[in-house]
């Protein structure tokens, strides 16, 4: 395909005061469909055109009425700076032909005139023309693009100078306190960090916006927080609601109420308890408060879980077997392991719940350490769950949040122990907590 065929035709000024000379030149350069010729007998008229729209060759007579060639071409260089030009002389001396290139034009040519070579000449100009156009526009774009983004970007030499930036990086290249790497700032809202890349001579400066990926990290926070909460609060509401179920049973039989109300009375009071305590914990959010370990009596806090989880373990047809050492002590936060050892206790007798059967919890010293285990018989957990034990928002319960056994982890690292799962696919799941061991006479309180 010729060029002429997939291309606008270039605008070519042909300046010359000769009517004759200037007439041919239009005849026989307008036969070539690459260009659009435009021929004006004098300097001011081909500059009043220019100002309309600048040409992209131009083919100039140096004498002229008025103003020489070389003068014409640095006005119309002026108007367009990617200008190709040649100039025509009937003085072909070494003196005319180095005004001609310092003055900007890329060849001239002596008169009287060969047309043939002109014409490829200004041919060969012409693909470099289109070139420079089709570069001038992508450079154009590309700044474009640039300044439509977030960032701020400069480039420099070695010594600072800049040689390339979009608009808000040069706005943050004269503003201080943005000039140390790795160090966020805000600016008109908005959250900047700079990165500094050199390669050989040239380093680039780039202000990276970090607005909107925060704005999503806060978001996903809050999801976290709101996950844990609903996840937390339903701990205490879980035995509250059963032992309130269990009241309106007994009210409605006649039989065993007063006993039932006071088992009822001592569950809710010490689930108030931990409602109010999660609340404070919620108010001290973000305040760095140690943990304070002392002496507390695993077979105690494992007797309350197991009260508290009574009515839902005799609801799914799972009996809960304590085999605790009596004076089994651990160093410990009670309200914390209680949490712990409840949300283990409750995913066992929950998983149970379709075989029924039933579900260990006991504790033994081992030296200086206290294992303290909920076992269950419900078959143990699928490949792709136990492969990820940890993993936030995996779960196999429905309506779960996948949280259970991540709080655990946590909250095990919170006493400064640990937590293991040992899976027995066909069997069960066994969850084992190690903690320090503690005797209530010997031990202080210590925080962690």
């Amino acid at each position: 395909m010729k060029e002429s065929e997939n291309a606008a035709p270039l605008l070519l000024f042909v300046v010359d005061d000769e009517p004759a000379t200037l007439l041919e030149l239009e005849r026989v350069l307008s036969r070539d469909p690459a260009f659009e010729v435009a021929a004006f007998p004098s300097p001011e008229k081909a500059l009043k055109a220019a100002e309309g729209r600048p040409p992209d060759l131009a083919l100039l007579d140096l004498r002229l009425p008025g103003m020489d060639g070389l003068a014409l071409l640095r006005r119309l260089l002026l108007l367009q700076k990617d200008l190709m030009a040649i100039v025509m002389t009937g003085y072909g001396e070494a003196e005319t032909a180095r005004q001609v290139r310092e003055t900007g034009a890329l060849d001239f040519v002596e008169k009287p005139l060969d047309l043939p070579y002109l014409l490829v000449v200004l041919r060969q100009l012409g693909r470099e023309a289109r070139l420079r156009k089709t570069l001038r526009t992508g450079a154009e774009l590309f700044r474009k693009v640039l300044d439509l983004m977030p960032d701020g970007i400069v480039l420099t030499d070695e010594e600072g100078t800049p040689l390339f930036a979009n608009g808000l990086g040069r706005t943050l290249l004269q503003r201080e306190g943005t000039g140390e790497p790795g160090e966020p700032f805000v600016f008109e809202g908005r959250t900047f960090v700079l990165q500094r890349h050199a390669s050989r001579n040239r380093v680039l400066l780039h202000w990276m916006d970090l607005t909107a990926a925060l704005e999503r990290e806060r978001f996903e926070a809050h999801k976290r927080m709101a996950r844990f909460l609903a996840h937390e609060i339903r701990n205490p509401l879980t035995p509250m609601r059963l032992w309130l179920q269990e009241l309106e049973a007994s009210a409605e039989e006649g039989e065993g109420l007063t006993e039932t109300a006071r088992r009822a009375v001592a569950v809710l009071q010490g689930q108030m308890d931990r409602l109010t305590a999660l609340v404070s914990r919620l108010q001290n959010l973000g305040r760095e408060e140690p943990v304070v370990l002392s002496p507390v009596s695993a077979a105690k806090v494992l007797g309350e879980v197991a009260e508290a989880l009574d009515p839902l373990a005799r609801g799914s047809r799972v009996e809960v077997r304590l085999a605790v050492e009596e004076d089994l002590d651990v160093l410990a936060e009670e309200g914390t392991l209680y949490e712990l050892l409840f949300n283990l206790l409750r995913n066992a007798v929950e998983a149970s719940a379709e075989r029924g059967g039933a579900v260990e919890a006991g504790g033994r010293r081992e030296g200086g350490e206290a294992r303290l285990w909920v076992a269950d018989g419900a078959g143990g957990l699928p490949p792709e769950v136990a492969a990820a034990y940890f993993t936030p928002y995996l779960t196999t319960k429905a309506g779960g949040t996948g949280l259970g056994l991540v709080l655990c982890r946590d909250l095990a690292l919170r006493l400064g122990g640990r937590l293991e799962l040992h899976n027995e696919p066909g069997r069960g799941l066994r969850a084992e907590v190690v903690l320090k061991a503690a005797s209530l006479a010997g031990e202080a309180p210590q925080p962690r």
